[in-house]
């Protein structure tokens, strides 16, 4: 158990408003949901909803009051029922999963108890669990990460829409050139819950490239889907093209149709006209590597990305707050990195597996949406809120 002693009020404060601020966002979004809604398996892709609710309270008693507070498990079963590496989504609905009713339960003693513990907590410097009350960001990052996950549930099953329920417009045009020479990436001290993955801040040298100012639109992807875009081999990578096949009777972004010459999608529980001003979405890093071909383009490496958003923020329309925009990165360790405060979270998932996404969606806290996070995940994904942003080269 560490050391205790009574914390800054502010700090206190601080922490205690970000954590509720989390818990907010969680409960109002399954607030419209049925009982029946929260405990069914609306794809293998995603988990029962009811499983991440009570996710978020295991992994919040395992760091705050195991782990900080030394205290014993609230039911010895939870570390297999909720740990994410045990289990693989698509079977998550055969496990003795906590019901709606146990699982609030549950999250509110698990919360009653941290705020009870919170005061006391030593935030040591010596302890690296507590420099800079990563910790706690961590746990408050995670649920607000879920709450992503969670809204990508409600699409797929055709569920009520959260709210503020839709990406921003697009109205920037051209793009800019980024001059090439070497960039600091990564977080730095004024990132203190910075996840291990962004971490050690590092120079590299990045030659100049161009980058679109603003995201392709829905109008936009519609020229590319009528050019013949789907059916164009030229326009794929080899793995693209074989992914497209296999999944066969893809011709457009997760969820659209073609109906009397115009475009509809499903959007979570409404029927709707596609939007042309509108980023466009859901659609996998291979559709978004092959609109980038078609235009003539590319899509920016992930340092790339973060040196023009750097730079040139203000230029970049959306840097965070409508998609995830696909970078060409498979996801890789930073040179120095090192896993903390445990290896799962990002080593795993260094390889060729994966690729990188930056910026952060409609969804995404702003907590989380900082320009050194990196979000990855498999290239044929299209569940997540990802868009296309496009680079090129000088000329």
């Amino acid at each position: 158990m560490q050391n205790l002693k009574t914390q800054p009020v502010n700090l206190t404060h601080e922490i205690t408003a970000a954590l509720e601020s989390a818990r907010m966002r969680t409960t109002d979004l399954l607030a419209p949901l049925s009982r029946q809604d929260l405990i069914k398996q609306v794809s293998p892709l995603m988990s029962p909803l009811i499983w991440d609710f009570a996710h978020i309270g295991h992994f919040e008693e395992l760091w705050l009051l195991r782990e900080l507070g030394g205290q014993s498990p609230a039911v010895a079963d939870h570390d297999h029922v909720y740990d994410a590496f045990a289990n693989e989504r698509s079977v998550r609905d055969q496990l003795p999963l906590l019901d709606p009713e146990a699982a609030d339960a549950f999250l509110e003693s698990v919360r009653q108890k941290v705020l009870e513990l919170l005061p006391q907590l030593s935030l040591d410097e010596k302890d690296p669990l507590g420099e800079k009350s990563f910790i706690f960001g961590m746990v408050v990052q995670h649920e607000l990460q879920h709450i992503e996950t969670m809204t990508q549930t409600l699409q797929i099953g055709g569920l009520p829409a959260p709210a503020p329920s839709r990406p921003p417009l697009v109205s920037a045009k051209g793009d800019i050139i980024v001059e090439g020479g070497p960039c600091l990436l990564g977080a730095g001290a004024e990132s203190p819950w910075a996840y291990d993955n962004e971490l050690p801040q590092h120079e590299a040298v990045i030659p100049a490239f161009r980058i679109d100012r603003g995201l392709v639109t829905n109008a936009e992807y519609e020229v590319f889907i009528d050019a013949g875009g789907y059916k164009d081999r030229s326009v794929w990578s080899d793995e693209g093209w074989g992914w497209l096949k296999e999944e066969q009777h893809i011709d457009g972004p997760l969820s659209w149709e073609r109906t009397d010459n115009e475009f509809f999608r499903q959007r979570f529980d409404q029927h709707e006209v596609v939007p042309p001003h509108e980023p466009v979405q859901h659609v996998s890093w291979f559709e978004a590597d092959a609109y980038a071909r078609w235009a003539g383009k590319r899509l920016p490496s992930e340092q790339e990305w973060e040196k023009a958003a750097l730079v040139y923020g203000p230029m970049l329309e959306h840097l965070n707050g409508a998609v995830w925009q696909w970078t060409s990165s498979h996801f890789a360790a930073y040179p120095g990195f090192r896993a903390f405060p445990y290896p799962e979270y990002s080593e795993p998932f260094f390889g060729d597996e994966y690729r990188v996404l930056r910026g952060g969606s409609w969804v995404t806290d702003p907590v989380v949406a900082r320009l050194s996070f990196r979000n990855w995940d498999y290239p044929q994904r299209r569940q997540i809120f990802s868009g296309i942003r496009c680079a090129a080269d000088l000329e």
